[in-house]
């Protein structure tokens, strides 16, 4: 009869012995769960049945937490050797392919468990991608929420591709793009609109285009805006005077003057970055 690990080997700490002393060395063993585990195997193919060398396969619990992971050989093949007896999920990636739904499975003991995969071929992985990051020109902070437009240039004709906006670090990425010429547009609100120059994609192509905003002082403010009440009634005021003042250190300085309309509504444009207060009265006549 074949045998099996009970428990599994432990080495004692290096230890030397000089003459006569007697030395103790106890050693804990740690239960073996060899007789509980089994492997799984198999081979990652296209769908055209050639094998897949150098493709992720990861094996995941019931409860989707990673067990354990390896790469494919030239042939496509695979083994997970150690694996608790039990259900798991499995799956595999490679680059230019999709990537194939979860495979469930069932390790027995002692025992392989075959688990062949198919990979369809992603048909956007010839296609090329831009990416960068948007910043404000001078300080070079990164601008989040910017419009990022891609052209395909094609002699005079650009023909929009792509639409997209920065994320919080000022990051964008125009994806699956044809071999071509293309620019990027890139705009936000209180800054000036920047073009870049052409960019030449090909051969499945990721090219980094970074691009910077330069803040317009006209278009970069903001507005006040709020609607004039009576406190008893909580009716709008018509033709109420409203005034904005700016706050520099303690010192209030009106700067802008306009009354309300007959629904008690007012509203300043064109308010630069400051501080401010809002004072508002009405007078009628006697």
């Amino acid at each position: 009869m074949a045998k099996i690990d009970d428990y599994n080997l432990k080495a004692s700490d290096p230890f030397t012995l000089s003459g006569t002393e007697e030395s103790t060395e106890d050693l804990q063993l740690t239960v073996s769960t060899a007789s509980e585990e089994g492997i799984i195997i198999g081979t990652v193919t296209s769908s055209n049945a050639t094998p897949i060398g150098g493709a992720a396969v990861k094996i995941f619990d019931s409860s989707d937490t990673p067990i354990a992971h390896t790469i494919t050989n030239p042939q496509g093949q695979y083994t997970i050797p150690f694996v608790v007896q039990g259900t798991y999920k499995v799956i595999a990636a490679m680059g230019g392919y999709l990537t194939p739904l979860i495979i469930p499975v069932t390790v027995v003991a002692n025992r392989p468990t075959i688990v062949n995969i198919t990979l369809t071929p992603d048909p956007d992985a010839a296609l090329n991608t831009l990416d960068g990051i948007i910043r404000e020109a001078g300080t070079l902070i990164p601008l989040s929420h910017a419009i990022v437009s891609t052209y395909l240039v094609q002699g005079t004709t650009q023909t929009l591709i792509s639409t997209t906006n920065t994320n919080a670090t000022g990051q964008y990425i125009s994806p699956y793009l044809a071999d071509g010429d293309y620019i990027v547009v890139a705009n936000r609100d209180g800054y000036d609109q920047t073009t870049s120059a052409v960019t030449s994609l090909s051969n499945a192509e990721i090219a980094s285009l970074d691009m910077t905003l330069y803040p317009n002082a006209i278009t970069n403010t903001g507005t006040v805006s709020g609607i004039i009440t009576d406190s008893t009634t909580l009716l709008p005021i018509g033709s109420a005077t409203v005034a904005l003042y700016e706050i520099i250190g303690t010192t209030e300085t009106l700067i802008k003057l306009t009354k309300t309309n007959s629904a008690g509504r007012y509203l300043f444009g064109s308010v630069g970055a400051s501080n401010y207060v809002v004072k508002a009265f009405a007078q009628k006549d006697e």
